[in-house]
């Protein structure tokens, strides 16, 4: 009897250790799973961190850009605020200038001088204030026509110098301030209307044509699978195939900071900084080009007016009077 426990003993024992192997394999592929599945975890997580933190550095960007908008709009309107202020300066220059003509009795010739002298200045105070070579024109043609009227040879000089004046305003290209800040205000409106380059074109469904008779089953089950798999399937060329696909909150700030820099020009256009303006606009076209639709009517009118844009003069080189200035100084001399 004790010799039939002794036999039976070992399989048993074998029995429980391999058991215990099962068990602790069990366990640790039950382990291995959960670290798998932790590290996923972790991995899904820091790619979310860094989703988030670059939507932040986006917005925080706009945000920047709008604040420094806002800055050059103040920056602005202090520098009409000082136009202004310059212009009431100047006409209370004006009013000083009419009393003591007024007071001080003058010979003609005098009166006349002054009186030529005061509307070059206006003329001169309208290209440098306003770069309105329209109005400085108008002053010259009246000044040179009263001349003309008086001819008396004290004032050839002048009416010649008056004459140089005048052609050369008139071979100045002039800019039309109020055409082209409408034009750009029309261009910021129709920002909104750009399709995006990477936005796909609707499928057009065509109209199956109509079954009349009898038609093989086999046929039209075949040419109906084939329509479905060829609507799964598109191919759409890109101009830019490196270009992004942009998300909708990127697509508002595309249209937002290509806003501010079409609103950037107008102020440079207001303060005459030709540079600028032109940098703006060029900014404008390549954002215009590279992230909207080419092929779209708004994006090419867009991009048309743009480059009409940057052929348009905004500086006045040598927008001055300064001759017949000098030469209605020379004549008062004179006089005197």
């Amino acid at each position: 009897m004790s010799e039939n426990t002794a036999e039976n003993t070992p399989p048993t024992s074998r029995l429980a250790w391999f058991g215990i192997v099962l068990a602790g394999a069990a366990i640790l592929l039950t382990l291995g799973l959960a670290w798998m599945a932790y590290d996923r975890f972790q991995t899904m997580e820091v790619q979310l961190a860094r989703r988030i933190g670059a939507f932040d550095a986006a917005s925080e960007e706009a945000r920047a850009a709008a604040k420094a908008a806002n800055m050059a709009l103040s920056d602005l309107q202090g520098r009409l605020a000082t136009l202004e202020s310059a212009g009431q300066e100047t006409q209370n220059q004006q009013l000083a200038l009419n009393a003591m003509y007024q007071d001080i009795a003058r010979s003609q010739d005098e009166r006349i001088v002054a009186d030529l002298e005061q509307t070059l200045l206006l003329a001169q105070q309208q290209l440098q204030l306003a770069g309105n070579v329209k109005a400085a024109l108008i002053g010259l043609d009246a000044a040179a026509t009263r001349l003309a009227q008086l001819d008396k040879p004290q004032f050839n000089g002048l009416r010649d110098a008056i004459a140089r004046d005048m052609e050369r305003l008139k071979l100045l290209p002039a800019a039309d301030i109020v055409s082209l800040n409408a034009r750009l205000e029309a261009l910021i409106q129709n920002v909104d209307r750009l399709k995006p380059e990477s936005e796909t074109e609707p499928v057009l469904k065509q109209a199956s044509p109509a079954q009349g008779g009898a038609v093989d089953t086999l046929a039209r089950f075949s040419a109906e699978a084939w329509k479905e798999f060829k609507s799964l399937v598109r191919i759409r060329r890109l101009d830019h195939p490196d270009l992004p696909l942009l998300a909708p909150s990127q697509l508002y700030f595309l249209r937002e900071n290509l806003k501010l820099r079409l609103l950037s020009a107008r102020m440079s256009l207001l303060q005459r900084d030709e540079t600028a303006f032109r940098n703006d606009i060029a900014a404008a076209h390549a954002w215009t080009g590279r992230y909207f639709n080419p092929r779209d009517e708004a994006t090419s009118a867009v991009l048309a007016s743009l480059d009409e844009l940057l052929k348009v003069p905004v500086v006045l080189q040598d927008a001055e009077i300064n001759t017949s200035l000098k030469a209605a100084r020379a004549a008062r001399g004179k006089s005197n």
